[in-house]
């Protein structure tokens, strides 16, 4: 299955509509910020990766996108990098709509506390987390549902996932 394919599947699970406001986690070389910037109209995406060279990737791949101001990028660690850095990337008193992540292992292979700190402090009230796997491809390398649903309770949310053959979309919900 092609990026644009799987990246489209992820958008239309976590429901991405125009005018909202994104933050990606990990969004390497940008194409699922192309992909999912095409979709916000006058929304923004704000990736945020620790790799210098994987954004200046995506700086090329969305060069018309930063430009007409619907994609921003950062540099830093998630979990390291503040909220109020990524925040600054919106206009003052906002947060966002939905934040998600695509192949990002940390959520699975262990606790990410403060990658969890730092997604609902940029969450808004109505806001939507979901951590996404999978390459389109057959045997595409995904967490467990159950190592997924542990984590998730860990970091005090609930797990619901959506499957294909080849991927996976969980979504994560307050617990209350």
């Amino acid at each position: 299955m092609a990026d644009e394919a799987r990246f489209d599947w992820f958008a239309d699970t976590m429901g991405v509509r125009a005018g909202e406001r994104v933050l990606e986690l990990g969004p390497g070389s940008g194409a699922s910020l192309a992909r999912i910037a095409a979709r916000l109209g006058k929304g923004r995406i704000v990736g945020v990766d620790r790799s210098a060279t994987a954004l200046s990737q995506a700086e090329r791949r969305c060069a018309s996108e930063i430009a007409a101001g619907r994609v921003r990028l950062v540099q830093g660690e998630i979990g390291k990098v503040r909220a109020d850095r990524l925040l600054d990337e919106l206009d003052p008193g906002q947060r966002f709509d939905l934040v998600f992540a695509v192949n990002v292992n940390m959520f699975w292979t262990g606790p990410a506390t403060t990658s969890w700190t730092t997604m609902r402090e940029c969450l808004a009230p109505s806001g939507r987390i979901w951590l996404c796997y999978g390459y389109g491809t057959p045997n595409s390398p995904t967490p467990s549902i159950e190592r997924l649903t542990e984590r998730f309770a860990s970091a005090g949310y609930h797990c619901t996932t959506v499957t294909t053959d080849t991927l996976l979309a969980a979504r994560a919900t307050p617990i209350t």
